[in-house]
């Protein structure tokens, strides 16, 4: 479908430029309703689960909150927040870290992995549905430009 006519616009003809990163905005926002949609019914956000899978990941041994943010490229203090709630929710717990008593390693509880026992099958066929109606050519050529897009913005930054 047109740009234009998904946000209805009216006989506004825009430049390539503009047309491409709203069709990237538009795309990110929609995504984003739906991965809501999809993790409600496991009660977590979609940040959420992508912290218990990467937990799941580093399994025992966990991670620091530092080594999480730079996992999930967020700020540590973002991390603080959504591990207390994790934690609150009993699907992570804070150990200390024996060689350095300033920092706690976060790991999965067992409720946390059967959380992602459960979430983690249905949501890689989500990823699929979705991403499979573009062919692998179109998919690396998105992960290609995606890529040239963040670098351009992060050289900005």
């Amino acid at each position: 479908m047109k740009l234009e006519k998904e946000l209805k616009l009216k006989n506004r003809s825009m430049d390539i430029n503009h047309e491409a990163l709203l069709s990237v905005v538009l795309t990110a926002s929609t995504l984003q309703k739906l991965a809501e949609r999809f993790f409600t019914k496991y009660g977590v956000t979609d940040t959420q689960f992508n912290i218990l899978m990467t937990l799941h990941d580093f399994g025992a041994e966990g991670l620091t909150q530092q080594e999480l943010s730079e996992k999930l490229v967020v700020h540590k203090s973002n991390v603080t927040g959504l591990v207390d709630r994790l934690e609150k929710l009993g699907y992570v717990k804070r150990q200390v870290n024996a060689e350095d008593r300033r920092c706690n390693h976060i790991v999965l509880t067992p409720k946390g992995s059967k959380l992602i026992g459960k979430a983690e099958a249905p949501y890689f066929l989500e990823v699929d549905r979705i991403m499979n109606s573009l062919s692998d050519g179109e998919k690396k050529t998105l992960i290609s430009s995606t890529g040239k897009l963040r670098q351009t913005i992060n050289q900005r930054a």
